[in-house]
């Protein structure tokens, strides 16, 4: 997991070959006026899932995690807190791994929990569980989907 604010992301080059073509979509794009939906930018190896969703609590946001796409989550319109576990989290499957959609969820809370301010991004790579969407009103959120 890397958490940093947005200003940064060019930093983390290492990340992937495609994290330019991200950083032009951030650079070119108003953020605030995007419509829920998928923007595709490179096939099915780089796009966005642009989400707006209700608020949560901890408990009503399970534990996801991914195996072929790296998550680069931005919070639009509002801060929202995000649940991490360890890439060696060993949480009990509730849904099993649909490779259409890659993702698992797993039962039960994260052990940590931090505030992703407006402005600020989070990355969680292949096999760190997230627990994402935690927030007391509505949020426009970014999903950047980059395959590994």
């Amino acid at each position: 997991m890397i958490l940093d604010s947005l200003d940064r992301l060019a930093c983390y080059g290492q990340i992937s070959p495609l994290l330019d073509k991200v950083l032009d979509f951030l650079k070119n794009t108003d953020l605030e006026t995007l419509k829920p939906g998928r923007i595709t930018i490179q096939g099915d190896d780089l796009f966005v899932n642009v989400n707006c969703q209700d608020a949560k609590t901890r408990e009503e946001a399970p534990i996801e995690s991914h195996r072929e796409y790296i998550d680069i989550q931005i919070p639009v319109t509002c801060d929202e807190e995000m649940g991490y576990q360890p890439q060696s989290f060993n949480s009990p499957v509730t849904i099993p791994y649909d490779s259409q959609k890659d993702v698992a969820f797993h039962e039960g809370l994260c052990d940590t929990y931090v505030n992703v301010r407006k402005g600020m991004f989070v990355v969680f790579f292949p096999g760190e569980g997230h627990a994402p969407g935690i927030v007391n009103s509505s949020i426009l959120k970014l999903i950047i989907k980059i395959r590994k």
